[in-house]
Formats: C-alpha cells, sequence, structure tokens
C-alpha cells in the first residue's frame, strides 16, 4: 500500500485500484455494512470515516464524547451512558440493526463491525471495571527495557499525551517507569476495556443465533496490533516487540470450526483476506505478482489459513517458517529508518532496523557505518519469551545473525515458495 502513517491515503500513493476486502465481497454481488473502525479514519482514508467505494450501505463511525485528551480512563456510569453512549456502545446497537437488514433482505452480505476498545481511551462502562477489584490486578514482572537494546527500538509516547498520566510527571523514556497507582489503574482499565469488546462480541453472536443465520455465517475477528501494559517500562504499541505485533485471529467456519481448533502455526493479518474468501466461497485471491504489486488490483501477500482447519495432521513445522511486521522511524525527519521484524518457526525474532527512503519505498540494507540509527534485535522466545534480552551482539550468535538477516531479506515471498498448501 506504500502507506506508513496515519496521514497518507492508500488510494493516493500507488495503489488506487486495489481491492480491500469488503471489495471482494462487493464484487460478487454482496451487500457490505462498514460498523465503526475498520478503516482509520480521517486523511488516511481521503478525509472520510472509512475507504467509500468498499461499501455499498452508508457507513457508520459513531462519535466519541469521552476522548478530550484529558483522561485516559473515564469509567462510564448508566446516567453517563444514557445522555452519551460510549462510542462502542453505538457500534454494537447500528450494527444489529445492519445484521437485521442484511438477512431481511434476502441478498448475500458483508457485515462489518470495528469495535475501538481497547485502544485509548479506556473510556468503559462502569459495570466492567467492577469484573477487576483493585486486588486482582498485577503489574508487569519486567518494567525495563531489554538489555543490550538499541534506542531505536524503543518507543513509549502515547499515554502520556492524557494530562492524568502527563501530571504523574511520566514521559516515557527509557527504563522510566509510570507510578505503580497509576499503572495498577491503567491496566484494571485495560482488562475492563476488554470485558466491554467481549462482551459486544457475544451480543453480535446472540443476534446472528436470534436471527437464524448462525450456521450460515463466515466470522472472522482480529485485532489491529498488541499492547505493552508496563512491559519492558513502556506503554501502548510503536515497536516491533512481540507484544505490539501479536494479535487475535479467530475465523470460524460453520461445521467445520464448531469444535474449536486450535494451532501454533504462524499466521499474518495478511492472511485474512484469501483466507475469508475461501471459507465464504467467492473467487480465490492470487499471490501479488513481484514485479509492481501495486498495479495488481486484486492479489495477497498471505495465504489462505483454511488448510490448518480442514487438515488436522497439519503442524507449525508444516506451515510458514516466518511471520513478518515492520514499523517506521523518523519517516519524515533527517534520518528516516524502518524496523523489520520475524518471527521464525523455531521461536526465534529478529528485527533489522534499517535506512528506508519513503519518497521511493527502497530499502538498504548494508547497514552502513554512517547510518548511525541502524540496529538489530534477536530473541530466543524459547528461553526468553518476554524479550527481556537482545541476542544481537552476543558474540556466540554471530552466526545465528547472519543466517536470520538474510532470512529476513529474502522475507515473505521465500517463505510462501517453501510452503505447500495443497496438502
Amino acid at each position: 500500500t506504500h502507506v506508513y502513517d496515519l496521514t497518507t491515503y492508500f488510494r493516493e500513493v500507488g495503489c488506487a485500484d486495489c481491492k480491500t476486502i469488503p471489495e471482494l465481497f462487493k464484487d460478487e454481488g454482496y451487500r457490505t455494512w462498514n460498523n465503526g473502525k475498520i478503516f482509520h479514519p480521517g486523511k488516511e482514508c481521503g478525509g472520510e470515516d472509512t475507504d467509500v467505494q468498499s461499501w455499498t450501505e452508508e457507513p457508520f463511525y459513531g462519535d466519541d464524547a469521552y476522548n478530550d485528551g484529558d483522561a485516559s480512563i473515564t469509567m462510564v456510569t448508566e446516567e453517563m451512558e444514557a445522555e452519551n453512549a460510549c462510542q462502542d456502545t453505538q457500534i454494537l446497537a447500528n450494527s444489529l440493526e445492519a445484521l437485521q437488514n442484511a438477512t431481511a433482505s434476502g441478498d448475500p452480505w458483508f457485515v462489518a463491525v470495528g469495535f475501538h476498545k481497547p485502544h485509548l481511551s479506556f473510556a468503559v462502562p462502569k459495570q466492567y471495571f467492577d469484573l477487576y477489584p483493585n486486588e486482582t490486578i498485577e503489574l508487569a514482572d519486567n518494567p525495563y527495557a531489554p538489555a543490550g537494546l538499541p534506542a531505536v527500538a524503543y518507543a513509549s509516547w502515547e499515554l502520556q499525551n492524557y494530562d492524568d498520566v502527563a501530571d504523574t510527571g511520566f514521559s516515557g523514556g527509557v527504563n522510566e517507569t509510570l507510578v505503580d497507582w497509576k499503572a495498577y489503574a491503567e491496566r484494571q482499565a485495560y482488562q475492563a476495556a476488554v470485558s466491554f469488546t467481549d462482551a459486544n462480541i457475544g451480543s453480535l453472536m446472540d443476534e446472528l443465533k436470534s436471527l437464524g443465520v448462525w450456521d450460515s455465517t463466515v466470522i472472522a475477528m482480529v485485532g489491529d496490533h498488541g499492547f505493552k501494559l508496563g512491559e519492558h517500562g513502556a506503554w501502548c504499541k510503536h515497536t516491533n516487540f512481540d507484544l505490539d505485533t501479536t494479535t487475535p485471529f479467530f475465523l470460524r467456519i460453520p461445521g467445520v470450526t464448531d469444535g474449536g481448533i486450535l494451532t501454533d502455526a504462524l499466521v499474518e493479518h495478511v492472511d485474512l483476506m484469501p483466507s475469508i474468501a475461501e471459507a465464504a466461497g467467492i473467487p480465490l485471491v492470487e499471490t501479488c505478482p513481484e514485479d509492481e504489486p501495486w498495479l495488481t488490483s486484486r492479489c495477497t501477500e498471505g495465504v489462505s489459513v483454511v488448510p490448518l482447519i480442514t487438515n488436522g495432521a497439519l503442524t507449525k513445522a508444516d506451515w510458514k517458517n516466518a511471520s513478518y511486521s515492520q514499523y517506521p522511524r523518523d519517516a519524515s525527519g533527517s534520518m528516516p529508518i524502518m524496523g523489520y521484524s520475524m518471527t521464525t518457526a523455531d521461536d526465534l525474532r529478529f528485527t533489522a532496523w534499517v535506512e528506508f527512503d519513503y519518497s521511493t519505498n527502497t530499502t538498504e540494507w548494508a547497514m552502513s557505518d554512517d547510518c548511525g540509527r541502524c540496529a538489530l534485535e534477536l530473541y530466543n522466545h524459547t528461553t526468553d519469551p518476554d524479550e527481556n534480552v537482545n541476542l544481537a551482539y552476543h558474540d556466540d550468535m554471530v552466526d545465528v545473525v547472519a543466517e536470520q538477516f538474510e532470512k529476513l531479506k529474502a522475507g515473505w515471498r521465500s517463505t510462501l515458495s517453501a510452503l505447500d498448501t495443497t496438502s
């Protein structure tokens, strides 16, 4: 997409004709609904709340009366909710109505629902805070940066944008920790926000059953990113730590996943599009070509996970040998850097922070001496699942680092070329 920020609209930077997931279904005659945060709203959607050409129906986003930058936490009472409903409460109500209209239409339909929580601010009905008494809250047991962490890899700048956090003196510096009483409150609020979303999802599932379409509806659920709650002394996301890049990924196919299926195979967000397409029985999505892939409107860099569901013999070793993520640094500054990360099937996580030209979308992998911010990270998730020790500069890891660097540069296409998805 050539998008690395929250200001660029993907249809204006080389991906004008790219098919989004809802567009795949729209092209097949489905009516498509947007409820809530599906695309990031604003400039990055051409000044709209969503990518308007993806939908056949009027999008709904809702209003947020509680995110004014003052308070990172708001316990919303019943009286407050009655006067100004939480944004996700509004989204749920509109989504239930959309499901009713969709099923009554007699047409095939695709309904997307984007709940905001547990995104900041943690404005959540009080009943969900009550599920987590103060004495049950525990703080992170590794409130410090990993040993050997390069400076470019660290970030913790979002939480203190709220006045109640800034007033504690927290500024997000390396090995600076939020005062305990506030950390307890933030962790409690995050858990409340998760339960709020869990209840809202449950209401959607109940409505599908009430409408009589539970047994004919494919359901996918993902989160857009992970979150730190004081681990490494940091809060929120904006890094390539595993905590920031690991998300939920659920796929429900009626009559196929009813008993519940778990896998420890590596899957990625890019796998969502081909997976939904196969599960719903619409035309499969081909792999993007290597040359100028953004000129191909209907393609994917992922692979359907349906074989992991239908073939119980497939294991982690049979699937992708790596999954990938990336996060930028100083995109508009004097020393632009891109952090490329890879989690391997043998439980290593490797990151390279390298020079990147955001105007041409090209990577300089050489890591020359002139690149003062270029750096490496290597964590062994078998012995160090919390990523507390960066092994990249240990003398006995030289060969491992060299091997992982070459694998990272080869990228997702090399990973898919070694994968047999026909099993």
